[in-house]
């Protein structure tokens, strides 16, 4: 009787089996890994954020309680070297209030945004992109020319006190925001500011969060993390907050906290 000897090989059909079934490994491994490294640099910035809300709050208390402002004209403030900053280097918060957190690496700049420290304009950039932006309007007060509302005596009669100025003055501080998530004009992680809702008109627009579309649309914040921001809150909290909990002005301005308003707008009184 004739033996047949048949091929030890993989047929043509198991080998596209074998090729789909790791190909399909591949990609699972690669939605595990990608998810497990975006869950890190989200800890990292949860991490920071308390970093800085606790800096924040240390420079309250050095200062007998008042805020320090998003955005000041022409303050003191100088860089890791020492050397004295101008503007609008020094008017924005991050390099005023550097000295009050462990470094500015890993705490003002993280998860890539560390790079802008070694640029040859790196005070400059530090300046701008800090990862988690301040609620200057609300909190402390934007006292630069592009500010949406300036903060002076002629202002408060005209308003109320819309901004806090003391630590004391914050009807539920756990509740209040002061820094979150941010994003640039260009849509690159990390601004100096945040921007409310509402302020005396909308901010925001109506639409859903879109990453593709203009950062001052949602008032430079980014929510990057599954839908969600980092927000740390006056009380040394934070939290991750999704856009509709965000779009709560009971999250970003004491008035609307004491009006209970979720929609609250600045209005003449």
């Amino acid at each position: 009787m004739t033996k047949h000897h048949h091929p030890s090989g993989f047929t043509l059909t198991e080998l596209l089996v074998a090729i789909a079934l790791v190909i399909t490994l591949a990609t699972i491994g690669y939605s595990g890994y990608a998810a497990l490294r975006n869950k890190a640099r989200m800890t990292i910035e949860i991490n920071a954020a308390r970093n800085q809300i606790s800096a924040y709050l240390s420079h309250a208390s050095d200062h007998s309680g008042m805020l320090l402002p998003g955005y000041l004209t022409d303050p003191e403030a100088t860089n890791t070297d020492g050397d004295l900053l101008y503007h609008p280097m020094n008017a924005r918060y991050p390099w005023r209030l550097s000295p009050y957190v462990p470094q500015v690496d890993g705490v003002l700049l993280y998860n890539g945004n560390e790079k802008y420290l070694l640029e040859d304009n790196s005070d400059y950039l530090v300046s701008v992109h800090s990862n988690l932006g301040i609620n200057a309007v609300f909190v402390g007060g934007h006292y630069g020319s592009a500010s949406p509302l300036k903060p002076s005596e002629t202002t408060v009669e005209l308003v109320g006190q819309f901004y806090l100025e003391r630590l004391s003055q914050a009807e539920a501080p756990c509740k209040t925001l002061v820094f979150a998530s941010a994003r640039s004009a260009e849509g690159s992680p990390g601004y100096f500011e945040v921007r409310p809702p509402n302020i005396m008109t909308p901010v925001w627009s109506s639409g859903k969060f879109d990453p593709s579309a203009a950062a001052s649309q949602h008032g430079f914040v980014d929510f990057r993390w599954e839908n969600k921001a980092v927000a740390a809150m006056l009380a040394g909290n934070v939290e991750l907050l999704d856009e509709n909990q965000m779009r709560d002005m009971r999250r970003w301005s004491n008035q609307a906290i004491q009006e209970n308003d979720p929609d609250f707008t600045v209005t003449l009184q």
